[in-house]
């Protein structure tokens, strides 16, 4: 098989994950981007509210999609355009369940789909990034980005993260690349479905008497495909829940919360609407230390709080309708 994919974005209306608005879709074909789809819809049945903040990101109203086709009627050219070919997401866990939550909300079966996730394999084969949020991974790669946030645009730069991570591993295909750095595909069938997650041995978890205080107990019986799983996370600035329920919510998905930055920790949130989208936030304020730690050799992310809730959301790798 030679590379080719087509490389997918959702965006939208509202802090339902199922109110798709608009599908970008960037489609590739012998390494080569040969054609960018943005093409908007209306928001699948109750999901049809725009909040403002939103509509801040993407600029997209009700009035703009008042003419549109409906999702269902979307995702049918969307899958149409796909045809037999794998897809890939800059963070699949959010896009690929915005489309069962849509699907679900139109009473509609899920199509069937075999996808990568570049947040994942930019976490796997650039290990000295900061942050995997879609501007840096494009910039570190050299990835022109011209407006986040438009579907179309930030799937084709979706696309060019994945060619450039098969150019420097090297890869002859986007299955030899996940291959080559042990990630398995993920797949989405009408009845189930299963992520893109690290391919990787159980190696336990809990943290035993390191000393983290009153902080809950990992727990190691959790789904070892979840992002979190086996992670030591530390979290710093106001949230919009309380620390401690943050902590309960990455415990019992394998995490260990822990209270301070050390040598220890691998993920930092950052909340305080830190938005995280460019190098120049990371050089002051609460990311310096994770900046500090990783410039000493340490593999350590910063999260902003809404990357957390995002990744947090599916609290586990496969499942069912």
């Amino acid at each position: 098989m030679g590379i080719d994919f087509v490389a997918l974005d959702v965006e939208t209306a509202n802090a339902n994950r199922g109110s798709i608005c608009a599908i970008g879709l960037s489609t590739v074909l012998g390494g080569v981007v040969i054609r960018t789809d943005n093409l908007l819809c209306k928001p699948p049945g109750e999901y049809n509210g725009f909040d403002s903040f939103n509509t801040r990101l993407h600029g997209i109203t009700a009035d703009l999609v008042s003419g549109a086709p409906t999702f269902e009627e979307r995702l049918s050219e969307v899958v149409g355009i796909i045809g037999d070919l794998p897809i890939v997401c800059h963070n699949a866990s959010f896009d690929i369940g915005a489309i069962r939550d849509a699907c679900l909300e139109n009473r509609a079966p899920w199509p069937s789909l075999e996808y990568a996730c570049t947040l994942i394999l930019a976490r796997r084969t650039l290990p000295h990034l900061i942050s995997y949020r879609l501007p840096i991974v494009a910039e570190d790669l050299g990835v022109p980005m011209f407006s986040h946030h438009n579907a179309g645009q930030d799937a084709e730069a979706c696309a060019r993260i994945a060619l450039e991570l098969i150019r420097r591993q090297p890869a002859d295909s986007l299955g030899g690349l996940l291959t080559e750095v042990g990630v398995r595909f993920g797949r989405l069938d009408p009845n189930s479905w299963a992520g893109c997650v690290r391919v990787r041995e159980n190696h336990g978890g809990g943290h035993g008497g390191d000393g983290y205080g009153p902080t809950p107990e990992a727990n190691e019986d959790a789904d070892i495909g979840h992002p979190f799983y086996g992670q030591v996370m530390v979290f710093t600035g106001a949230l919009s829940v309380p620390r401690e329920y943050a902590w309960e919510e990455v415990a019992a998905v394998g995490a260990i919360p822990a209270k301070g930055v050390n040598k220890k920790t691998t993920i930092l949130v950052i909340g305080d609407g830190f938005a995280g989208n460019s190098i120049a936030e990371f050089s002051t304020g609460k990311a310096l230390r994770a900046v500090e730690l990783q410039a000493k050799g340490q593999n350590i992310e910063v999260m902003t709080e809404e990357d957390f809730f995002t990744a947090l959301l599916d609290t586990a790798s496969s499942g069912s309708r």
